[in-house]
Order: C-alpha cells, then structure tokens, then sequence
C-alpha cells in the first residue's frame, strides 16, 4: 500500500506534489469511497448507516440524481441488502454488529466516513487527479490545494429529527385520513423510531383536536404500542423507563451480539427520534386550532418550523389551558422470533404476503394487541419489509433451524387457529 503521489504543478524551479497517503483508512472504507468517488456527477455523496432498508431506499433516489451512495451495514443482515445495494452503485461496508459504544458500530463508521470526506477533506486531491480529469481532460492543471467541491452528507436517521416529522406530516395523516379518524391502536418496531413516534404522535394530537372540536366518535385516545424483539432495551424503556435487556448483562454481553432473528428493528439505546416518543406531552385545549402539542415538541427540540397542510408549528408557541399528559408510546410487547417465523408462514400460506422478518414481528403485535380489544375496533401497524430480502436468513431453514435453533413450521401447524399458533390464544 504505497503512498499515492500526484504529479502537482510548478513553483519556481521545484514542483507541487501533494501527497495521498490511505494507508490508516480501513481498506473496504476507502474502497467504498472510491466507488462513490467514481460515480457522483454532482460533486455530492450520500452517506448512512443502516441494516439495510433506508440504505436501498437512500441509494434508488440519490443515485438517479447523480450523487454517490456509501453505506455501512452491520454483518447480521441479509447478504440480498448488500448485493442489491452494489448493484445500485454504492460503494459498501460490512462491520460486526456491536453496540454503539463501540467506534465500530456501523453508525459511528458512517459518521467517520463522512468526517474523511467532508470535515478532513481527506479525499480531496484524490477525487481532483482520478475522478475531475477524466471528465476535465488530461491538460487540466492541478493545484497544491486542491478545490473544495466534494460535498458529503450524513443522513444520520436515528438521531435526525427530520425523520420522525416525515411520519408526522405525511404517514399519519394518510391512516387517519384512510380510515376516518378511527384508529384505536397503532403497533410496530422501532428501527429508528421515527415511524412510531411520528405517527403515534400525530394520532394522538388529532384525537385531542377532535375533543376540542366536539366531534370526537373514539371515546379513548389511540394506544400507541411497540413491538420489539429479543435483546432489545426499548421494552424495559417503555414499561420501566430504563432502557436495559437481559442480554446486556456483563456476564453474557458479548462484543458482537446477535440477539434476535429479525433485522432492521431493536435497540440497546434510546435515539433521539424514539426518545420523543417517551417525553410526557402536555395536551392542550386551543384558541388558535392551527398549534400542536406533539409537533411544537418536535420543533422545541430540532429549533425548526414544522408545516402540515395549514398548519404551522413553530418553537415560539406557548400553549394554554393544559387538559392531560401522556407519553406517545403507551406500552410495549415482546414478541419471539419463533412467533414472527410462525407468522411469515402463515401469512404466505393463507393470504400470499412473502413478509420479512420486522413485518412478521408487527403483525404479531398487532395480534396481540387485537385480541385484547373489543370487536370492531382498528389495529393498524406497518407491512415495512418483503421477503425477498431475507432468503439467506429468515426464510433459509438451515439458518433458522441450524444456526437460531428455531422450528420451521409444518404445513400441517399452519392449517390450525393463528392464535394457537402464536400462542396468544389465552390472552383473550
């Protein structure tokens, strides 16, 4: 791994010859920018840690638009996320799974990724000798500093806000507006939090809007209820207010962990967008109809201006004449990874959903949560991920029977009564 040299221009008598020295950046990061080097036309690069999902769906809008992608995955994802993102063009790492504490953890290398790029310019001179002068021609001049035209972005999804305002001015309208205003519940898993909380949030404001308004036909405000997975901290967080799992105990933490079978979703910290979703919200009764509760929270925290339709909430807003507090998430459940695989098959048995693992996992939530509701009500939770993603884990038997030590179901188990399958029957 020598040293890169670039023939520079003339100073007097002596030449220019910055230096490009790689030799401390790990070799599947540098190659990885490399890629995305190569393959941004906008001087732009996308950057994200991810298991997956966000960075398929990061690289189908950036890359069409001409910028480069680089993710970073954690090494207990299904090898389709990868090999569908490459395809994509994104220049790719693979970390082991840890926990964010650790500087390896997959989001911590995306933040360093982007340092390299953007704060210590490290790429600069590389990008101004290999990439500009094969569109600027062979005759283009270089220059001992080379220009600052790289730009590279963190999308930083756990702990960007912009997430969890997404869902609050875009995927909770559209259920409450779907279903008339009727949700009695809304489950699903964390992966960020920020669908959970954004439209959690937005449920429950409309709830208390339509009391003001008098025109309220739910008689309680929607529960608001995660799902999480074995090994995640969200649940105790939830019911006990300390985000801690059995699995984080010193005698059995391991450096790389591997709790659960599903992918994408589960937390061993509180981020900032699943973080508002455990503040307590004062709920107000309005003069002006056009403030939130939950959306000026939002604002308060991320210092923005929030606009949804016709309404705007503003961090300035002081609201009146308090009338309850709560938080947006009201409870949690845990659900097994022997219960998501009984559901993906059943659903693909039954209904025809080829399901991922997460999606298996909310549907049993929702189940749970159903079966303790009266008839007539609306549960609504996410179809977030398909199974064609999951073939080489979740849907491979000799992975989920040789390496998890789970049972494939059996045609003749998935004939039986879903509930007795899931083992919820007794809940009712």
């Amino acid at each position: 791994n020598n040293t890169d040299t670039v023939n520079g221009t003339r100073n007097g008598d002596g030449e220019i010859s910055p230096s490009l020295d790689f030799s401390n950046v790990d070799p599947s990061i540098h190659q990885a920018i490399l890629i995305a080097l190569h393959a941004t036309k906008t001087h732009g690069i996308v950057i994200e840690g991810t298991s997956g999902s966000t960075g398929i769906s990061l690289a189908s809008l950036a890359s069409p638009r001409g910028h480069g992608v680089i993710v970073v995955l954690p090494d207990d994802q299904s090898t389709q996320k990868s090999a569908f993102l490459k395809k994509l063009g994104c220049g790719v790492v693979v970390v082991k799974n840890c926990s964010i504490s650790n500087p390896g953890h997959y989001v911590n290398v995306a933040k360093r990724v982007w340092e390299l790029i953007e704060v210590e310019r490290h790429y600069d001179a590389y990008y101004q000798k290999h990439v500009l002068r094969e569109y600027c021609g062979s005759n283009s001049t270089l220059i001992k500093t080379p220009p600052k035209l790289l730009k590279a972005a963190f999308m930083n999804q756990f702990d960007n806000l912009a997430n969890v305002v997404s869902h609050y001015t875009t995927t909770g309208p559209e259920i409450h507006s779907q279903l008339d205003g009727k949700v009695n519940a809304f489950v699903m898993s964390a992966g960020t939090g920020g669908t959970l909380v954004g439209v959690g949030g937005y449920l429950k404001e409309k709830w208390w809007e339509n009391c003001r308004r008098k025109c309220q036909h739910q008689s309680t405000p929607p529960k608001i209820v995660l799902v999480d997975p074995p090994g995640s901290s969200l649940f105790n967080k939830v019911k006990y207010g300390v985000a801690y799992a059995p699995q984080q105990s010193e005698r059995s933490l391991r450096r790389h962990r591997y709790d659960t079978l599903a992918e994408g979703i589960g937390l061993d910290r509180v981020t900032a967008n699943f973080g508002l979703g455990c503040d307590e919200i004062t709920w107000k009764t309005y003069s002006n109809s056009k403030c939130a509760s939950f959306g000026n929270r939002i604002a308060l925290r991320s210092n923005s201006c929030i606009k949804n339709g016709s309404t705007t909430v503003s961090n300035i807003f002081i609201p009146k004449s308090p009338t309850c507090k709560s938080k947006i998430v009201d409870d949690a459940i845990r659900v097994t990874d022997q219960q998501a695989v009984n559901m993906a098959h059943y659903l693909l048995r039954h209904e025809g959903l080829f399901v991922g693992s997460s999606t298996a996992m909310n549907i049993v939530g929702a189940m749970m949560v159903a079966s303790r509701m009266e008839p007539g009500c609306n549960v609504v939770t996410v179809v977030c991920d398909g199974g064609q993603r999951h073939t080489s884990r979740f849907w491979n038997p000799d992975f989920v029977v040789g390496e998890r030590g789970l049972v494939w179901p059996a045609e003749k188990d998935l004939e039986g009564n879903i509930l007795e399958l899931l083992d919820i029957s007794h809940q009712i």
